[in-house]
């Protein structure tokens, strides 16, 4: 890859972990760069332009360039973050549930963990409803209402007894090997 090719991809990542886009209509990349660069407290002098700027920041912005997997999850949490300041839909609402951003997250979250409850394991073709559980309760926490990393998977049963004032994470729970300790095990040979 050549080094202009690879600087501005890692401009983009930059900007879209920041600014959660890295693409405007008529403003340069090079001036959403320094809008980024604000936001991390770094400012432009009067008179700078923005490409001398970025480019006096350029090693700043390597360092802290997420890689491209973190990038998209970064943009995805401000992306949410701002639906939920921006918009009229109350994250506490049952108007929140219908609407299609959530259940475009919703939808995520079913692909990312499959369909599988993340606490009992049980699935639906064993009959089981699945539900896609807010970990921080949308009560509590509305600014995380569509942030995936806030998202898990959940049978009927477990997402109920869970409730809202519950916050374990089964994902991590979920994907931790399981520990067997053959001295509590007993063998009966008949």
């Amino acid at each position: 890859m050549s080094q202009m090719k690879y600087q501005t991809r890692c401009l983009s990542r930059y900007t879209r972990s920041r600014l959660g886009f890295a693409v405007k209509n008529g403003v340069s990349l090079y001036d959403l760069v320094v809008d980024a660069l604000e936001k991390d407290g770094i400012k432009k002098q009067d008179g700078e332009s923005s490409k001398k700027f970025v480019t006096k920041n350029l090693e700043y912005i390597r360092k802290n360039a997420p890689s491209k997997l973190k990038a998209t999850i970064l943009a995805a949490s401000v992306r949410s973050s701002k639906f939920v300041e921006q918009s009229k839909i109350n994250p506490n609402s049952s108007d929140f549930l219908q609407s299609f951003e959530w259940r475009k997250v919703r939808m995520e979250a079913l692909k990312k963990y499959g369909a599988r409850c993340q606490c009992c394991g049980i699935t639906p073709s064993h009959g089981a409803v699945m539900n896609v559980d807010h970990i921080k309760p949308r009560r509590l926490f509305p600014h995380l209402a569509l942030d995936i990393n806030n998202l898990q998977v959940l049978c009927h049963e477990c997402n109920h007894g869970k409730g809202n004032w519950d916050m374990t994470d089964w994902r991590e729970i979920a994907e931790s090997p399981i520990k067997l300790d053959l001295r509590d095990v007993s063998i009966k040979i008949i």
